[in-house]
């Protein structure tokens, strides 16, 4: 199946995470032509000049497998206009991605951008420990925005600095299944976006197989 131009979003995934994680430089890596609603910031960030989310973003991407039970690819919707014809055969996914922000006052508006959400990439600053306790707050806000069987997975972002938590120490502080990458350099993040897409298609599958059975029950 080939994505037709125009067509609405197959599978919405919020992107979500504590103030200056990484979300927006991931969302962007993803798709460089991704949009954001940005404010630059009065004082300097640990030394550099940095912005910050206060609307959101939003990237668009193509997912695509020769098959059913394989991970398949990730490109950007130009990426995948520029070649489409080599996948006119795969099966192919179309993907939105919202970033919100990630400072706690912005609750109101995290609960709007995640509306619809199919699944949550949660991403942590792995260079700073003491962001998790707020992390983990966010976390619990998602899943009562969304449902607490929300699919989710973590990305322990930053893990190109020295100082980065490695993700196995991280998973046992958030207690969520987690991926080492980095926005930055972009390694680990499809990993991870994969792993949640194909959570999704399994939940998905198992919820009309249900359906099916309680059909014939009645």
């Amino acid at each position: 199946m080939v994505i037709k131009k125009g067509k609405t979003y197959d599978y919405k995934i919020y992107v979500c995470g504590y103030f200056q994680a990484g979300k927006t430089t991931l969302i962007h890596s993803l798709d460089p032509n991704a949009m954001s609603i940005e404010k630059k910031l009065r004082e300097l960030y640990y030394g550099k000049e940095s912005s910050t989310t206060v609307g959101f973003d939003l990237g668009h991407l193509v997912w695509a497998r020769p098959r059913e039970n394989t991970d398949g690819i990730l490109m950007s919707w130009f990426e995948f206009e520029k070649e489409r014809d080599e996948y006119k055969d795969w099966i192919c996914k179309l993907i939105e991605l919202k970033g919100s922000p990630g400072q706690l006052h912005f609750k109101d508006m995290r609960n709007i951008v995640s509306k619809g959400s199919d699944g949550i990439l949660f991403v942590i600053d792995s260079s700073d420990p003491g962001s998790i306790g707020y992390a983990l707050t966010l976390i619990e806000e998602s899943r009562c925005f969304l449902g607490k069987s929300i699919p989710l997975v973590v990305l322990a972002n930053k893990q190109d600095l020295e100082i980065a938590l490695p993700p196995e120490k991280v998973s046992d502080l958030i207690k969520f299944e987690t991926f080492g990458g980095s926005a930055k350099n972009n390694f680990g993040v499809k990993e991870a976006l994969i792993r949640l897409l194909r959570i999704i298609v399994k939940e998905i599958k198992q919820d009309y197989q249900n359906y099916l059975i309680k059909e014939e029950i009645q």
